[in-house]
């Protein structure tokens, strides 16, 4: 046997295949303490995603469906306490220029409320293409309006980008089954509305209508709100915005509405949207008591203080 392995071939295949095995051995050691750590990361890093395009998020879970485009890695549901506040998709695509990750955040009723690149990478204008993404913070996800001018220069990228967002709107489509009335989310299906007659109105508090389920049983109250304020402080602007709010018999604020075309603040992806985060992060809480998280109004707050007003209107007609 000693002479076997003074033969130069046979003794350098036996170090060789020892080497290998030992080398096996501590990469699977390694492999063992440093795969929790990578995922533990991943997750981390998945969370802040998360969290970035959409703030007032609390808990994330994930939905599968396995009709969903290829190029959706993940949908998650976002919940601020038991109320959903929005939607996450995860999206991943490969054009002849890269590739591209990003992340959206669509609230339930399909407006995009945030919007990043996780990853990018193509052979041209990197940055133009991030800007055109960030323009469609605050457009429908089945009708995508950009909110300023897109940057050109880069076709293929905003192509695949138009695309990545098609997809996400599929996907929406099939995790939230819009109902015909928006309205069905705060009250349930079957629900219906009469004007208030023996309502009085005030100036920020224009009308009030009577809201009941399927049954005819009083559930809420349904209100327009309407009111001026500053929101551009260096330039002294003022606007008129109209908010839209239901309430539980018991004062607690089922939804909040500020439409886009009755909007008279800024409308930008820079201001609206972290608005209609704020009021979000206020549905669930009681009108004689409301709150929700300020610093999700940051940029935005002459705005924040005139939703606040109105409610605060709202709580003083209905005590």
């Amino acid at each position: 046997m000693k002479k076997l392995f003074e033969k130069p071939l046979i003794h350098y295949t036996f170090v060789l295949t020892v080497v290998a095995i030992v080398c096996g051995i501590m990469i699977s050691a390694v492999n063992a303490i440093t795969a929790p750590i990578i995922e533990n990361n991943i997750a981390k890093a998945q969370a802040a995603a998360y969290r970035l395009v959409l703030p007032a998020g609390e808990t994330f879970t994930e939905v599968t469906d396995d009709e969903f485009p290829k190029t959706i890695l993940t949908v998650v549901e976002a919940k601020a306490g038991t109320n959903v506040v929005g939607y996450i998709y995860t999206a991943y695509t490969t054009n002849k220029y890269g590739y591209m990750r990003l992340v959206v955040a669509v609230s339930p009723t399909g407006m995009i409320l945030g919007a990043d690149f996780i990853d990018i990478n193509q052979t041209y204008q990197v940055d133009g293409t991030r800007t055109n993404l960030s323009l469609y913070v605050g457009s429908s996800i089945t009708s995508l309006a950009p909110s300023g001018d897109i940057v050109t220069g880069a076709t293929g990228s905003l192509n695949s980008l138009k695309a990545l967002l098609g997809d996400v709107a599929i996907a929406h489509a099939l995790v939230v089954v819009a109902p015909a009335d928006p309205y069905d989310l705060w009250f349930g299906a079957g629900y219906t509305m009469a004007i208030d007659t023996t309502f009085t109105p005030t100036s920020e508090v224009l009308a009030k209508s009577i809201v009941k389920n399927a049954n005819d049983v009083v559930i809420g109250a349904y209100y327009h709100l309407r009111g001026t304020g500053e929101y551009n402080s260096d330039q002294g602007t003022a606007g008129t915005i109209n908010m839209y709010v239901g309430l539980s018999t018991t004062g607690e604020i089922l939804g909040i509405d500020l439409p886009k075309s009755e909007y008279g603040h800024t409308t930008s992806n820079a201001f609206y949207p972290k608005v209609i985060n704020y009021a979000n992060s206020i549905i669930g809480t009681n009108i004689s008591s409301f709150g929700g998280q300020g610093d999700l109004a940051t940029g935005a707050t002459n705005s924040k203080i005139l939703v606040d007003a109105l409610l605060t209107a709202l709580g003083g007609v209905i005590e």
